[in-house]
């Protein structure tokens, strides 16, 4: 009776031990998306990308009649040295883009992450900008721009930190 009892509960544990280990690797394979180590990476580049794609339009992009708005959503995207340097240069960015009466449509053609963790990256992008103003004789321009910029993640967001055209 006693080697019957002890079967039985060699049986039940195995089953409970079963039982365990079929929940326990179930359990990783029904993972949410973004919970894996991958695909909290992808979502981070994508994340990068776009700010970087979204502050190099802004930053590039003018219009003699809408400088300020512009200049705000450029503000918007920005932090640190990078967002007083801007700031302090509005003044003469305004007038030099009234004066020439210039306008610049900006397209972003790649972005490239060359470094990224937690909270900073280093991003490349290359992008093209239509330009029209009175040096242009009111004709198109096509201008291409290579340009890295510091990100930094700032309560959530992907801001600019630096911003250097490269060649």
């Amino acid at each position: 009776m006693n080697l019957r009892r002890f079967n039985l509960l060699l049986l039940v544990l195995g089953l409970v031990l079963g039982a365990t280990l079929a929940v326990l690797l179930t359990r990783g394979s029904a993972a949410l998306p973004g919970e894996t180590e991958a695909e909290q990476r992808g979502q981070q580049y994508v994340e990068v990308s776009r700010a970087a794609a979204a502050q190099v339009q802004a930053f590039l992009a003018i219009d003699h009649e809408q400088v300020d708005e512009q200049a705000q959503t450029v503000l918007d995207g920005a932090t640190g040295d990078f967002k007083q340097q801007y700031a302090d240069e509005l003044d003469s960015l305004k007038q030099s883009a009234e004066e020439q009466q210039s306008t610049a449509v900006a397209s972003v053609l790649e972005v490239g992450i060359s470094d990224i963790d937690a909270t900073t990256a280093k991003v490349f992008v290359a992008a093209n900008t239509e330009v029209t103003s009175k040096s242009t004789a009111g004709e198109a321009r096509t201008v291409p721009w290579r340009i890295q910029l510091d990100m930094e993640k700032v309560d959530g967001r992907w801001l600019t930190s630096g911003l250097q055209f490269v060649g």
